[in-house]
């Protein structure tokens, strides 16, 4: 807890003297998946940190079961196609990170998808893996309408990251049950082999329709790399990729990353939930664009409502204190969401989208961006109560979740 704070400290000056120069828009986000047997605790860890420019504005909401859905949390910014994430009742959870690809010629059928990609998973997914077909179908059967994008999946058992491309071409790799896989706003997926269906998923003509663009020729390149293959240059070629990419190496890892190896390692030591959260921290990883930080804590040997918890840090964890959310919650605290009901968010998601501030004045977001540009110690006292109280809260016989919840926030 010691090297936590102190590291806590470190990032907070350099993030102080760098948010100043740094283009918060090239900073999109930042992925962490821990396989089970990489954690201290044997817990799948999920962190991200979204990253946006603009007035934003988070609400939370638990949405309940239907016939069209299973139960969900959703952490949610209006008007965003790219922006949300999710927990759902099987401890399913997904964000994402942006990642332009050179495809200027890609297929839509309908018009594409692309926000609908993470509300289907949430709505259906039974596991990560089904996750990763929900996508594949989706991005197979309309197309996808960004340029690209890297969605970062995990449940109790295992983490995986879904790849797309503009149009109808994806691929997906198993995070190994031993290793941190971490995902800025590049590709990061290599080697492919489709025939390994335990740990890769995707187009068949991936390969065949690169050689096709002239972006892949075996003879000269070698062994194939999705990533070399399908992301733009601008990209690949971004300082602040390499520099959030080598800081988290450095983290988990001690070391800078290499140009070719394997993008999952084993850590140096087993992560901890902590270690997750200071990584969330780190300079550049936490910049003045992060408006929401997160590390979903699936821990399978519990029962889900009490075992999943999404820990959030509302905007730069560097000066912001986590607060458990347990998947048990039914309902949130007063002055979380715009509206009375996430029937009523889902809706106008796309159209309410302007002035947040001056129509939802009373919502409690606000404190909190008030304060970011405030940067002041950490305050550890209060980190420390909060994973107590979930401590003492695991332990307890009766849970009620929703008073849990509430009570944290008072």
């Amino acid at each position: 807890m010691r090297h936590f704070l102190t590291s806590m400290l470190i990032a907070l000056t350099i993030v102080f003297s760098s948010s100043v120069t740094l283009n918060s828009q090239t900073l999109d986000c930042f992925g962490i998946i821990a396989g089970c047997k990489a954690t201290a605790d044997g817990s799948v860890m999920m962190a991200h940190n979204e990253d946006d420019g603009g007035e934003q504005m988070l609400n939370i909401y638990a949405v309940p079961a239907s016939k069209d859905n299973v139960r969900y949390l959703w952490f949610e910014f209006p008007r965003m196609e790219q922006a949300d994430s999710f927990i759902n009742e099987y401890g399913v959870c997904i964000a994402s990170d942006g990642c332009g690809s050179r495809e200027d010629k890609g297929e839509l059928t309908d018009g594409g998808v692309l926000y609908e990609v993470r509300v289907a998973v949430a709505k259906k997914a039974h596991s990560a893996r089904e996750a990763v077909s929900i996508i594949g179908n989706m991005v197979e059967k309309y197309g996808y309408r960004g340029s690209g994008r890297t969605y970062v999946i995990a449940d109790t058992k295992e983490g995986w990251i879904c790849s797309v491309v503009q149009g109808k071409h994806w691929v997906a790799q198993r995070v190994p049950d031993d290793c941190v896989m971490t995902i800025p706003n590049y590709y990061v997926i290599g080697k492919v082999d489709l025939s390994d269906k335990a740990n890769f998923a995707g187009s068949p003509d991936i390969v065949d329709y690169a050689i096709s663009r002239g972006w892949y020729n075996p003879a000269k390149d070698g062994e194939f790399s999705f990533r070399l293959a399908y992301a733009s240059e601008k990209t690949l070629q971004n300082e602040n990729n390499h520099i959030r990419h080598n800081n988290a190496y450095r983290h988990f890892f001690g070391r800078e990353k290499g140009d070719r190896e394997p993008i999952a390692l084993k850590p140096l030591k087993p992560v901890t939930l902590e270690k997750m959260m200071e990584a969330l921290s780190l300079p550049v990883i936490c910049n003045k664009g992060t408006i929401l930080a997160t590390v979903f804590h699936l821990r399978g040997w519990l029962p889900l409502e009490e075992g999943c918890v999404a820990w959030n840090a509302m905007g730069r964890p560097n000066v912001s204190v986590f607060v458990p959310w347990y998947l048990g919650i039914t309902e949130v605290p007063a002055g979380f969401g715009r509206y009375s009901t996430p029937a009523e968010a889902e809706a106008k998601h796309l159209v309410d989208n302007k002035d947040f501030r001056k129509n939802y004045p009373d919502h409690f977001y606000w404190k909190y961006v008030d304060s970011w540009d405030v940067l002041t110690k950490r305050d550890k006292s209060l980190q420390r109560k909060m994973f107590k109280a979930a401590r003492k809260f695991d332990r307890s016989q009766v849970k009620d979740y929703n008073a849990f919840i509430s009570e944290l926030y008072k």
